[in-house]
């Protein structure tokens, strides 16, 4: 187990607490009901609608992930503008969206600079494609030598959350190895201090940009091990939390809930605790 950082600790009870409720077949459900309503999803459903070949539009889709950092919009924003910009051709369609998105304002050089790299390995991807998706971790390992990037940052694993999507929504089965952590943002940050999760921080934006600038591996240490005692993949924790912390940024403590409830008009009976456990309310 990790040690305390920069006074930042994780609470091996909360996370407990957390694989105890994975183990529970309605918050099973909830994680599926997580993923299909997701925005993302969405997004990347219409993404392969326009693609003629699927590796072609696995491979946009991986990429966008990949420059999915320092957004200037919110990240449902920033998904339905790289669906606008796909037309079937994965790099013409990732240059043009890289260099004109205004969700990737911040630092365009250094994201197109990024896209080249991608460029080059654009055939390597479609070579290994049924490869990928048969071994996760090899294309981790590709994509952050490729990237020059470790294997843990958060655009490298959200890239193999995203190929993921993109297998789910052209029915195709994926194994998430246990191996793969949470991608770690904001919102998860946010999440984890609400939660509990992690202590040593108030339960506000602020914060979690300071948990995520200083002690991002606490974080995604946390919910890596809540998931393998869940015996739920990580990386399949990630579009629930990601949603619920979306719920609390605009609703806060009082209103939370209630955007959750209506982003899962039939929450799977048995789930509620659940949620209110991840969002601070206890009884």
């Amino acid at each position: 187990m990790s040690l305390p950082f920069v006074g930042y600790t994780v609470n091996w009870g909360v996370v407990e607490e957390v694989a105890n409720h994975l183990r529970r077949r309605a918050v099973r459900r909830l994680i599926d009901i997580a993923e299909s309503v997701d925005p993302q999803m969405a997004a990347v459903s219409e993404i392969l609608s326009k693609y003629s070949r699927l590796e072609d539009s696995v491979f946009y889709v991986v990429s966008v992930a990949t420059v999915s950092y320092m957004l200037t919009a919110r990240g449902e924003e920033h998904w339905r503008l790289a669906a606008l910009y796909s037309s079937g051709n994965p790099l013409s369609d990732l240059r043009g969206f890289v260099a004109e998105s205004p969700s990737l304002r911040l630092g365009r050089r250094a994201r197109l600079a990024r896209v080249e790299r991608l460029a080059s390995f654009y055939p390597r991807f479609l070579e290994e494609f049924n490869d990928y998706l048969r071994d996760l971790e090899a294309l981790r390992r590709d994509l952050a030598r490729v990237l020059r990037a470790d294997p843990d940052s958060k655009t490298i694993v959200f890239a193999i959350k995203m190929l993921y999507y993109a297998a789910k929504a052209a029915g195709l089965e994926v194994r998430l190895p246990p191996s793969i952590p949470v991608p770690v943002d904001r919102r998860l940050c946010l999440l984890s201090l609400v939660s509990g999760v992690i202590e040593g921080g108030t339960a506000e934006p602020r914060e979690a940009r300071r948990l995520l600038s200083r002690a991002p591996h606490l974080v995604r240490e946390a919910w890596s091990v809540a998931g393998r005692r869940g015996d739920v993949p990580p990386l399949r924790l990630d579009a629930l939390l990601w949603l619920l912390g979306g719920c609390y940024e605009r609703g806060g403590r009082d209103g939370a809930l209630r955007l959750v409830l209506e982003l899962f008009p039939e929450l799977p009976r048995g789930a509620e605790p659940f949620i209110r456990l991840l969002l601070g309310l206890r009884p």
